[in-house]
């Protein structure tokens, strides 16, 4: 009777464990399990600078830089945050979940503190839109730059 019931228990919490994680947190552990991604800073030739420092690079995607030092106006372009890099790029970059980083996209806007970001479905498209607007910087899966230069993280090309 002691092992039925052990049994049961164990069962219980194993269903419990299985079906207590939201949507959000199972993708999270498999894009995890997957490793990370490395990803490259491009921008465009005007404004933005060929080296930052992670805090810096953290700034100008927070908002908190709006200009470059040449006084061109920081444009920023993202893949959109249910793309496996636009999710990576939210963890990694902001410390925040996908969900958490467009909640601060919106905030940030609404109190006119910084203009919306760009976001892109492929990373294509995203590297068109950096290479024609000045001032412009995204983030890409590194094996893909379009053509563009890195922008060097802390003296590396991928972070």
């Amino acid at each position: 009777m002691r092992n039925i019931i052990r049994l049961s228990l164990m069962i219980i919490c194993l269903w419990v464990s299985l079906t207590s994680f939201t949507p959000e947190e199972s993708s999270f552990k498999v894009a995890f399990s997957q490793g990370d991604i490395a990803l490259a800073i491009i921008a465009n030739s005007k404004g933005a600078p060929t080296e930052i420092s992670l805090s810096k690079l953290k700034s100008v995607f927070r908002g908190e830089q709006q200009r470059w030092k040449d006084g061109t106006k920081v444009t920023l372009a993202l893949m959109k945050t249910t793309t496996p890099i636009g999710d990576e790029i939210a963890k990694r970059l902001l410390g925040m979940t996908s969900k958490e980083l467009n909640k601060y996209f919106l905030a940030q806007v609404f109190q006119g503190k910084m203009s919306s970001p760009q976001f892109f479905d492929s990373e294509d498209d995203l590297i068109k839109y950096v290479k024609s607007n000045e001032g412009a910087i995204g983030i890409v899966g590194s094996k893909n730059t379009g053509g563009l230069n890195p922008i060097l993280v802390d003296g590396k090309k991928t972070f």
